[in-house]
């Protein structure tokens, strides 16, 4: 499991540090659903096939999983890759097909971090500080190490729309616009586009107006933001660095409909604008009166740095997959998930990894084989099942991001995540008793999820099943952790199995000799229960609940 983190507003999410769980009573149990008392179908007897997950089994691949040899399995280094070359043997000793890149079990990830090498702001003789008097979007900006402008236009708000304009006839090619967030409104308080209070989307879309300053042939756009201080404090952190993200030879790291762009405060407003700064104010005053706006020319001395620096990572997904029978369902798809990478070792010391995540990635693969050995006996799955081992888990969910960004398989023909991130050990909060697994998730979208999830628990495996981390206050944000989470932002229902945290957790002490195999066994058997039951169910799972 990733550690914790603050989810910021428009990207993936990025690794900060997790604290143990909360105490038995800081976060109440959530409300969930009954489970129906009789199901209006019936799915195979599959008790065969969840039987052959054995405690024996999964401790085999766990003790492989999380030896000296596997160095840790980092992201981008050699133990990640000896792991996925296990994990795809496993597959291919099953007999699944290899349907992933140049037909092999692997989906090859490529990330790309971007931060600034120099990010800066110079006008005359004038410096200004990032952060504090101005801020950009790295995401939105290309890598420019330098720009210099001498001559700015002041348009208003930047906005040509067929109710009004602030460029006019004013020619902007060449060089820089410089213009306030939102929109003009009258003394009123009505908005001159809209006509009532009320604002248009113009208001709403600032990047709009960043590809229109481009279409008139604008070099940079200032954007001048009365509110910065406060934005600034409140998101400093997501506005720092874009984080890792996808890369692929179709994927462009920044629109290539945007031009550089800088929100600044009103002081470097007034420093660009210098003894035009009464003109604008009087336009501006024109311009609430209804009595028109005209563009005002300014010569300048400006010169700004976009030098950034790039950082790529490479991994892999493992993908299995055992195709559906069912002419009508088998492009459905089913999906069992783990991410097999962890934190990878410093000098001599090792972070196996042994809860986290080889438990979860060692029921992956025994599933796969139940679900494989059933298809052999001629009795399913009706749906397709995909079981995915994904890297990058640890540095912000990046495989599971990846694999959504690019599906091999239409998400929109995905029904279902059931994830699996730590079974192996016992918390302290169940000291004692390993017969329990967190649930977490389950009727977050889905009605039907966690009513089968429920059904065959309690007609199966008989786990307690422990809801505490569901809640929607819960202060750790498990729901958020773990790599369902991203199948889950694109509307597909999730279920996140999990034993909670240790004092082993993150540490190189997460070791093999202290997994509770015969735990992991049934937590495991759980999961393919639940699967299996969709995979075979006749219609798929109504996503009924709007609150993820």
């Amino acid at each position: 499991m990733k550690l914790r983190i603050l989810l910021f507003l428009l990207l993936p999410a990025m690794a900060g540090m997790a604290q143990p769980g909360a105490t038995k009573d800081s976060v109440s149990t959530t409300t969930v659903t009954p489970r129906p008392k009789k199901r209006p179908y019936t799915v195979p007897d599959a008790r065969a096939y969840a039987e052959t997950i054995t405690a024996a089994d999964l401790k085999i691949l766990i003790d492989t999983l999380a030896s000296n040899t596997m160095a840790g399995r980092e992201t981008g280094e050699e133990g990640q890759r000896l792991a996925a070359d296990f994990i795809a043997q496993q597959f291919k000793d099953l007999g699944l097909p290899p349907v992933a890149d140049r037909r092999s079990y692997f989906q090859n990830i490529q990330l790309q971090n971007e931060s600034w090498k120099d990010l800066s702001l110079k006008v005359g003789d004038q410096e200004f500080k990032k952060w504090t008097d101005f801020y950009v979007y790295t995401s939105e900006n290309p890598n420019k190490p330098l720009i210099q402008l001498k001559e700015v236009v002041f348009v208003g708000y930047g906005i040509d729309d067929p109710k009004y304009s602030d460029y006019g006839k004013t020619k902007v090619e060449g060089k820089a616009v410089i213009f306030y967030n939102g929109e003009p409104m009258d003394n009123n308080g009505r908005s001159l586009i809209t006509g009532k209070e009320f604002r248009s989307s113009w208001s709403l879309d600032w990047k709009r107006k960043i590809k229109l300053a481009k279409e008139k042939g604008a070099t940079m756009a200032f954007i001048i933001d009365p509110n910065l201080a406060a934005f600034v404090k409140t998101n400093r952190r997501k506005l720092a660095s874009w984080g890792w993200h996808s890369q692929s030879p179709d994927f462009g790291s920044v629109d290539k409909a945007m031009i550089n762009n800088m929100f600044i405060s009103q002081d470097v407003a007034n420093a660009i604008l210098g003894k035009k700064t009464g003109k604008v104010e009087e336009e501006f005053a024109d311009l609430r009166n209804k009595e028109g706006f005209k563009p005002v020319k300014v010569k300048s001395n400006i010169e700004v740095h976009f030098d950034k620096e790039f950082k790529t990572l490479s991994g892999s997904n493992v993908v299995g997959v055992i195709e559906g029978t069912d002419e009508r369902l088998k492009n459905e798809y089913v999906f069992v998930t783990a991410h097999y990478d962890h934190l990878g070792h410093a000098d001599e010391v090792i972070y196996h990894g042994a809860d986290d995540n080889a438990s979860g990635t060692a029921a992956v693969i025994r599933i796969a084989r139940a679900f494989a050995d059933a298809k052999k006996n001629g009795i399913g799955p009706k749906r397709t099942v995909v079981c995915m081992l994904v890297s990058g888990e640890e540095k912000g969910l990046l495989g599971s991001r990846f694999y959504v960004d690019f599906p091999l398989f239409t998400l929109e023909k995905t029904v279902v995540d059931v994830n699996i991130d730590m079974i192996g050990r016992v918390d302290d909060r169940h000291a004692g008793n390993p017969n329990y697994v967190y649930v977490i998730g389950s009727n977050r979208m889905s009605s039907d999820l966690h009513e089968i999830n429920e059904y065959v628990n309690s007609t199966y495996t008989k786990l307690e099943l422990d809801y505490k981390y569901n809640a929607k206050d819960d202060p750790n944000h498990y729901y958020e952790r773990s790599d369902h989470y991203n199948f889950a932002e694109r509307g597909i229902p999730a279920i996140f199995y999990f034993n909670g945290t240790h004092a082993d957790y993150h540490k190189p002490t997460d070791t093999a000799d202290k997994i509770d195999a015969a735990a992991a066994a049934k937590r495991a058997q759980l999961a393919f229960y639940t699967a299996w039951d969709i995979a075979n169910r006749p219609h798929r799972l109504t996503v009924d609940v709007s609150e993820k």
